[in-house]
C-alpha cells in the first residue's frame, strides 16, 4: 500500500529552485531515507508534505487520499525540539498529548521505547542533547501515528548521542511504522533505512532499496612496500576496474566474483608483497559521491 505519493513537486525561493519536479512513492512499512547534501531540498520537501509549506506546482497524497485528516496519522520532527525546560518528560509529553487532542494515556511504553523511562521525572533542562532528541521522538509517537517523519535527527549531536538516537530510530522502525528520514549523514541512512532517495539541487538522482542503489562491485584496499611496482601491476591487471591512491593504500574497484586470495598469489609471483590487503563491499557513501558527482 502506498503511504505517500509525490508527483512533479516543485518549490522555488526567488531564483533558487529548492525542489525540482520531484516524484517519489513511499510504501507502508518502509524506512525511507531522503539523502542529499545540505541545501539539496530535503527540508523543503518535508515542509511541503507536512503542509508547513505550499508547493509552486505538483501534488502529494497521503494514504491514497482515503484519510480526511491525514496529518493526524503522522508524527513529525522538523526542527530542534522545544520543550519546557523546568518540566519533566511526563509533564512535557502531557502538554503534547493535550495539543494533539489524544486520549489520556500513560507514557511508560513510549518512554521505554526511547530509553528515557528512568529519567521521566527529571527536568528537561537536565537532559543531554541526545536525550532531548529522544524525548522529541517520543513526542512524535503520541497518538500512535502510522508515519513518523524526522529531519536530520542526529544533527549537532556528539558520537554517543548519534549512536543513542540511531538505536532509538531503529527500535521505532522495528515497531512496524513507516519512517521517513531526511539526512546528509550517509552512515546513518545506510544503517537504518530500507529504501533511499538521493537528491541534489532539488532533483531526484536515484531511488530504490538501499541494496539496489549499491552496486555489486567490491573494493580492495591494497598497499606494498614497493608502491610504484604495485601501481604498475594494478594498471596492467585487466581484473582491476579502477584504482586510486588514498595516501596510505590503493582503493581498487573489482567485480563481485573477484578472488582476493588469487590476487595475493599473483602479486607474489610478480615479486610484490602486500603490507595491507582488505576486501570490502561498496558503501553507500561511495555510491552517493559517484551519483552526485555526475549531476
Amino acid at each position: 500500500m502506498s503511504v505517500l505519493e509525490i508527483k512533479n513537486l516543485t518549490k522555488s525561493y526567488g531564483p533558487i529552485r529548492a525542489v525540482d519536479n520531484l516524484n517519489l512513492t513511499i510504501e507502508a512499512g518502509q524506512i525511507y531515507g531522503i539523502l542529499g547534501p545540505n541545501g539539496s531540498g530535503k527540508t523543503t520537501t518535508l515542509g511541503i508534505i507536512t503542509s508547513v509549506l505550499k508547493p509552486d506546482s505538483g501534488t502529494f497524497e497521503w494514504f491514497g487520499g482515503m484519510e480526511a485528516e491525514p496529518l493526524k496519522k503522522i508524527g513529525t520532527i522538523l526542527e530542534t525540539p522545544n520543550f519546557y525546560p523546568y518540566l519533566t518528560a511526563d509533564e512535557n509529553l502531557e502538554i503534547v498529548r493535550h495539543i494533539k487532542g489524544t486520549p489520556n494515556k500513560d507514557f511508560t511504553e513510549i518512554l521505554e521505547l526511547v530509553n528515557l523511562a528512568g529519567r521521566r521525572n527529571s527536568k528537561f533542562a537536565s537532559y543531554s542533547l541526545g536525550m532531548k532528541q529522544r524525548l522529541a521522538i517520543a513526542a512524535t509517537m503520541i497518538g500512535d501515528p502510522n508515519v513518523l517523519i524526522f529531519d536530520e535527527p542526529t544533527n549537532g549531536l556528539d558520537p554517543q548521542g548519534i549512536a543513542d538516537v540511531r538505536n532509538t530510530l531503529q527500535t521505532v522502525a522495528n515497531s512496524g511504522r513507516t519512517v521517513i528520514l531526511a539526512s546528509h549523514i550517509l552512515d546513518e541512512v545506510e544503517k537504518i533505512c530500507t529504501h533511499v532517495a538521493i537528491i541534489k539541487n532539488g532533483k531526484l538522482l536515484a531511488t530504490g532499496s538501499v541494496g539496489s542503489i549499491l552496486s555489486n562491485d567490491k573494493t580492495i584496499e591494497v598497499a606494498s612496500a614497493d608502491n610504484s611496482g604495485l601501481e604498475n601491476w594494478l594498471r596492467s591487471n585487466p581484473s582491476i576496474q579502477s584504482s586510486q591512491f588514498t595516501g596510505f593504500y590503493y582503493d581498487c574497484v573489482v567485480a563481485e566474483d573477484f578472488d582476493v586470495s588469487k590476487m595475493s598469489q599473483e602479486m607474489a609471483r610478480a615479486g610484490i608483497y602486500p603490507t595491507h590487503l582488505v576486501e570490502r563491499k561498496k558503501r553507500l557513501e561511495e555510491e552517493f559521491l559517484e551519483i552526485t558527482s555526475k549531476s
